[in-house]
C-alpha cells in the first residue's frame, strides 16, 4: 500500500490525529466514567457477547508462515496512553534493525536461559531485525474504546513512527484487553479485523482471537477471555476443531492472553488461570503438543517466570502505559493453584521469578514520587478541596444554634464543638458514613478487618485535618467580621485542604503499599512514562526460539519534522534518540524433539 502523504504541519487536520497527554487516572471525571464503563460493559458483554456473534463469520485460512526457514516476531502490550511514551516504543519497534548492547555475561538464578546468537558477529552488540509479525497483547487504547481514541492514541503514533512498511510490510495481530472491551468490542473489530493498515503494519485477523502457524512446529495463539470470563463456544470450536486439527505431536505453542493469570492466581484469585490450563489440558496436550510460553500484558512492567523444564510465563505490558510496580510480585507461582475449583485441573507446576523490569529495588525507590500527587493530578486536588469545604460547612451548619450568626460560631469554636458537629449531628455523621464507605471500597484490602480498619483510619485522618484547619483559620482570621470572615475561612479551608488533603492521600498510598494495597493507584498517580518494554523473538533455522526482552528506560519527547521522504518518521526526538537495551540475556527455547526421537 502506498504510504500516506507527509503532513505539512503538526495541525490535527494535517497529521490525521491529535497527540494526547497521559490519562489522568485520578481525575474525578475519569474515575467516574471508568466505573460506569466497567458496569455497562459487563452488562452488555453478558447479554451481547461479540465473540459469539463472530462465530457466524466464515473462518478464513489460518495465517501460515511455516514455509519460512526463520522468522522474527515482536510482542508489545498496553500501548496507547500518552503520546511521548507510545511514540517512543513505536519508534524503536519500527527500526529496520535494532542494535542493542550485549548484556553482562552472567547466568540468571535458575540457570536455564542461554545467550542467543547475534546476527552480527560483534561481541559487544546484537543486531535484531524488525519483526515480520507484530502482536499487540491487549489494552491497545486508553481510557475509552472508541474509534477517535484509537486514532489519536494508537493509529496516529504508529503511523507517524512507520508510515511505510515497504514491499513486504510486517503483519499485525491483536487481542483485546479490558479497555478494548469497554464499547463491547465494536471499535476493536473495526480497527483490527477488517484488513486495515496501522502505519506500515498490516492487520491480518478477522476476529478478536487468532492462531498463526510459525516455522519448525511453532504456533502463536491469541485468546480473547472478555473480562476474565469463559471461552465462548465459537472460540472453542475455532481452537479445538479448526486450529487443533493442524496441531501435530511435538509442536510448541506460544499462548497470548490479556492478563497475567498466573500472578492473579497466586495473589488471591485461584480460578484466574483456568483458561490457560483448559487450553493446555484439553486442546494442546491431547495432540502431543505443549504450551511452551504464555505471554500477557495488563501489568505495565516486565516479569518472567520459568519452570524447571524451561516453560515460560511472561508479563510484558510496557508498551507505553504508566509504569506498574514489581516489588510485590511473588517469588514463585504455582499454577494451577490447589485452591482452584476446577476438578479437572492439571497437576500444579512451580515457576520461579527470574527477572523483573524495573527491578524490585528500583520499583520501591519510585514509590516516593507519589508525594508529587497534587502537582501531577490537577483536578484531583480540586475535588479534595471541595470535599473538605462541604464536610467543614456541614459541621458548622450542624453546630449553629437558631438565630446565631456563622461568624459568631467561628469565633467561639472549640475542639469538642467540632467533634460534636461531625459525629453527633445528622448531616456531619451522614457525610462521614458516606466517606467511610467510599474509602473502604477504594482500599480493596483482603479481609474485612483490614479493609474497614484502613478505611476508617483514612477518614479519621482527613477529618482531623479538616477540623484542625477550621479551628486554625478561625483563630488566624478573627480580625475579620461578618460574611467576609466566614468566606475567608471556607476559602482557606478549600485551598489548604486541597494541598494538604492531597498529600494526605499520597501518604496513605505509601502506607497502604507496605501492606500490598492500592499499589496500582500509587503508581498510576505518578504517570511514570519510563521503563517501557517489548519482546523480540527469533525462530532460527534449527527451530529454536530465542527471546530478546527489550527495555527502554526513558521515554523521549518529540517534535514534528516536516522535512523528509514519505516513508520517513514524522517526528524526531527533541534530544537523544530512545536508547534500547536488553533487560536480561536472551532466553533460548530449543525445538521439541521429533516424535520418533523421543
Amino acid at each position: 500500500m502506498k504510504p500516506p502523504p507527509r503532513p505539512r504541519s503538526e495541525r490535527p487536520d494535517h497529521l490525521g490525529f491529535t497527540p494526547q497527554p497521559m490519562v489522568q487516572w485520578l481525575a474525578p471525571g475519569e474515575l467516574l466514567s471508568a466505573a460506569m464503563r466497567v458496569v455497562l460493559s459487563g452488562v452488555f458483554g453478558a447479554y451481547a457477547d461479540k465473540r459469539e456473534l463472530q462465530g457466524v463469520w466464515p473462518v478464513e485460512d489460518i495465517p501460515d508462515y511455516a514455509a519460512r526457514s526463520e522468522l522474527w516476531l515482536d510482542y508489545v502490550a498496553d500501548v496507547a496512553d500518552g503520546f511521548d511514551a507510545t511514540m517512543t516504543v513505536a519508534s524503536v519497534l519500527a527500526r529496520p534493525d535494532l542494535v542493542v548492547p550485549e548484556p553482562p555475561d552472567h547466568q540468571p538464578r535458575r540457570g536455564l536461559a542461554k545467550p542467543g546468537v547475534p546476527r552480527s558477529q560483534s561481541s559487544t552488540a546484537l543486531e535484531l531485525p524488525r519483526g515480520d509479525l507484530l502482536v499487540m497483547g491487549g489494552d491497545q487504547v486508553y481510557p475509552t474504546a472508541d474509534y477517535p481514541t484509537y486514532r489519536d492514541r494508537l493509529i496516529g503514533p504508529y503511523r507517524a513512527a512507520l508510515p511505510d512498511g515497504g514491499a513486504r510490510p510486517p503483519d499485525l495481530y491483536a487481542i483485546p484487553g479490558n479497555h478494548d472491551w469497554y464499547d463491547g468490542l465494536t471499535s476493536f473489530i473495526r480497527v483490527f479485523c477488517q484488513g486495515a493498515q496501522i502505519g506500515g503494519w498490516r492487520t491480518r485477523q478477522d476476529r478478536s482471537y487468532f492462531a498463526v502457524r510459525l516455522p519448525h512446529g511453532w504456533w502463536l495463539w491469541g485468546i480473547d477471555t472478555q473480562f476474565d470470563s469463559y471461552l465462548d463456544p465459537a472460540q472453542l470450536h475455532y481452537f479445538r476443531d479448526v486450529v487443533g486439527a493442524g496441531l501435530q505431536e511435538g509442536d510448541s505453542v506460544i499462548l497470548c492472553q490479556a492478563e497475567p493469570s498466573w500472578v492473579k492466581a497466586s495473589l488471591g484469585e485461584p480460578n484466574a488461570y483456568e483458561h490457560v490450563d483448559f487450553v493446555q489440558r484439553e486442546i494442546v496436550e491431547p495432540r502431543g503438543a505443549q504450551v511452551r510460553m504464555a505471554l500477557a500484558g495488563d501489568h505495565h512492567h516486565y516479569a518472567r517466570y520459568q519452570a524447571d523444564d524451561g516453560r515460560q510465563l511472561i508479563t510484558a505490558g510496557g508498551g507505553g502505559a504508566y509504569l506498574a510496580a514489581t516489588h510485590h510480585l511473588p517469588e514463585q507461582v504455582h499454577v494451577p493453584p490447589k485452591r482452584a475449583t476446577d476438578i479437572d485441573k492439571s497437576q500444579p507446576t512451580t515457576y520461579g521469578l527470574e527477572r523483573t523490569y524495573p527491578s524490585r529495588r528500583q520499583s520501591r525507590s519510585l514509590r516516593a514520587g507519589v508525594l508529587k500527587l497534587p502537582f501531577k493530578n490537577g483536578s484531583f486536588w480540586a475535588v479534595v478541596g471541595v470535599t473538605y469545604v462541604v464536610l467543614g460547612w456541614s459541621v458548622l451548619l450542624g453546630l449553629r444554634a437558631s438565630g446565631q450568626g456563622m461568624d459568631d460560631l467561628l469565633a467561639s469554636l472549640q475542639w469538642d464543638d467540632l467533634l460534636s458537629g461531625l459525629y453527633l449531628r445528622p448531616l456531619g455523621f451522614l457525610l462521614t458514613v458516606l466517606l467511610v464507605l467510599g474509602l473502604v471500597a477504594f482500599n480493596g484490602a483482603p479481609g474485612p478487618k483490614r479493609r474497614w480498619g484502613f478505611g476508617i483510619s483514612h477518614v479519621i485522618a482527613h477529618e482531623v485535618l479538616i477540623l484542625a484547619t477550621i479551628l486554625g483559620l478561625s483563630r488566624l482570621l478573627d480580625g475579620l467580621s461578618g460574611g467576609l470572615y466566614v468566606l475567608a475561612v471556607m476559602v482557606g479551608l478549600g485551598v489548604v485542604g486541597s494541598l494538604l488533603g492531597s498529600w494526605l492521600v499520597a501518604l496513605y498510598l505509601l502506607v497502604a503499599d507496605r501492606f500490598s494495597m492500592n499499589t496500582n493507584e500509587l503508581f498510576a498517580a505518578q504517570h511514570i512514562e519510563g521503563f517501557n518494554n517489548f519482546l523480540r523473538m527469533h525462530i532460527d533455522q534449527d527451530g529454536a526460539l530465542t527471546l530478546y526482552p527489550v527495555g527502554i528506560e526513558r521515554a523521549a519527547t518529540w517534535k514534528f519534522q516536516p522535512e523528509g521522504r514519505p516513508e520517513d518518521p514524522w517526528f524526531e526526538p527533541r534530544g537523544p534518540a530512545p536508547e534500547a537495551r536488553l533487560i536480561e540475556r536472551p532466553v533460548r527455547l530449543e525445538r521439541l524433539p521429533e516424535p520418533e526421537d523421543r
